[in-house]
């Protein structure tokens, strides 16, 4: 065997070992492209659980919302701070809608997000939601959030029972 076939041979072996580099590293990329769209996935979840925990936790602690509530329940008038808080709670209630359904539309959420009938249900239920959605919705929302939310309200509202969650 002369130089040159010799140098063809190790260049053919060479260009096979590279083949399979290049094919171990392209599947070593998609290994590590496939674990951080799951940890995305997961952080987005782990966010939103975290911003409704404080949602729920925020409403609980509050000095206001539960007397205004108790306030509503029992038919008596809001004074015109208490209007304001619901006004301003309700807007919180929307923007908390309104990220779930971001996230889902960007797919971060995956297939373990919490439904989101669970967050429409609240505020089918919760005093002056619907109100603050009718006055402001449009106005604030993107088209496509505003069109999703007029197609849900009436399906989450076939489903929930008669009584007030509140």
């Amino acid at each position: 065997m002369d130089h040159q076939a010799f140098a063809q041979r190790l260049g053919s072996y060479g260009e096979f070992i590279g083949s399979i580099a290049v094919l171990a590293t392209l599947i070593y990329l998609a290994l590590q492209i496939r674990q951080t769209g799951r940890s995305n996935t997961f952080a987005a979840v782990q966010a939103y659980r975290a911003e409704r925990m404080a949602w729920f936790q925020g409403n609980r602690d509050s000095p206001y919302m539960p007397k205004i509530f108790a306030k509503l329940g029992a038919g008596q008038p809001l004074d015109a701070e208490e209007a304001y808080r619901l006004r301003s709670h309700n807007s919180a209630l929307w923007g908390s809608i309104y990220s779930q359904w971001l996230q889902q539309e960007l797919a971060l959420t995956g297939r373990y997000a919490t439904k989101d009938a669970s967050m429409i249900s609240l505020a089918i239920n919760s005093p002056g939601a619907l109100e603050w959605w009718d006055r402001n919705g449009a106005t604030i929302y993107p088209d496509e959030f505003c069109a999703y939310v007029d197609k849900r309200l009436p399906e989450v509202a076939a489903r929930l029972p008669d009584e007030s969650i509140y």
